[in-house]
């Protein structure tokens, strides 16, 4: 009952957010050639088109929600611009020239209207969909797979495997029972041969996680326990082939690793139907 219960609302949910806001009418935005206009969004930036040559525009480098404008020649014609951001919406402008812009900073607000998102082509849920998601899986502890692994009183479970489309969630559970707190270093995700033959080198392929939960605090105090939840893209997983996660810890040896097979997989919760 629980189950049907959490599953139904985490696809009502993915369907509100399917249906995201949107901003449907066009912003107006002035250019000139003197000054520099700078626009600020709430996620990163995806994509920028223009509609002509006349709009000069980059995003900073170690920047990625900020862009950049200025006009390539004085007195152009009206023509348009349009921002796809990593939340998988669309913000639309209409670029006219000004010689004294009424501003050169515009902060955005995430759009307000209903209209439907923008997938990307290497995954089917957007980033604003795979923070949510994982961070309901965060607390749903129901499916426990079995695959553990230990060292130093300090134990890794994978208690969840979930898919959405082409995309996999991986809850994992991390127990400190050791009175020395555990300091993650870092978590790899790889994709290998299951056995090694002898002369021969190992195929290994790292895989990067789309989205995670629970990473950016590494540190597992004694006696408490930490979950962690990643988003990857599906792994095709054939005979002789294994997913390798790898635990490490920090100036310690206590380096854990789960391998996921395909018997593994074909067992994960389906989100949606």
């Amino acid at each position: 009952m629980k189950k049907n219960i959490f599953l139904s609302f985490l696809c009502l949910l993915l369907l509100q957010l399917n249906i995201v806001a949107q901003d449907l009418h066009p912003k107006a935005l002035e250019l000139t050639y003197q000054k520099t206009t700078t626009l600020v969004f709430p996620h990163a930036i995806q994509s920028v088109d223009r509609g002509s040559r006349d709009i000069l525009a980059q995003v900073p480098e170690k920047v990625e929600n900020v862009l950049q404008l200025k006009a390539a020649r004085k007195g152009f014609g009206e023509t348009n611009l349009t921002v796809i951001t990593a939340d998988g919406r669309v913000y639309s402008f209409e670029v006219s020239y000004a010689d004294i812009p009424a501003t050169t900073f515009v902060k955005l607000d995430p759009p307000t209207t209903t209209a439907a998102p923008v997938v990307f082509a290497n995954t089917d849920l957007n980033s604003e969909q795979l923070k949510t998601i994982t961070n309901l899986l965060a607390g749903d502890p129901r499916f426990c797979y079995g695959i553990k692994d230990k060292a130093g009183k300090v134990k890794a479970t994978l208690e969840g495997i979930y898919v959405q489309g082409n995309t996999f969630f991986y809850r994992l559970v991390l127990s400190n029972k050791s009175p020395v707190p555990y300091e993650l270093d870092f978590i790899r995700f790889s994709l290998r041969d299951r056995k090694q033959v002898k002369r021969m080198a190992t195929q290994e392929e790292e895989r990067v996680p789309l989205y995670a939960y629970g990473y950016d605090e590494k540190t597992v105090e004694a006696g408490s326990q930490k979950v962690l939840v990643f988003a990857l893209e599906k792994v095709p997983i054939t005979k002789g082939k294994e997913l390798v996660v790898e635990l490490f810890e920090q100036n310690g040896g206590r380096h854990l690793q789960l391998r996921i097979r395909s018997k593994d997989l074909v067992q994960a919760c389906a989100l949606l139907l």
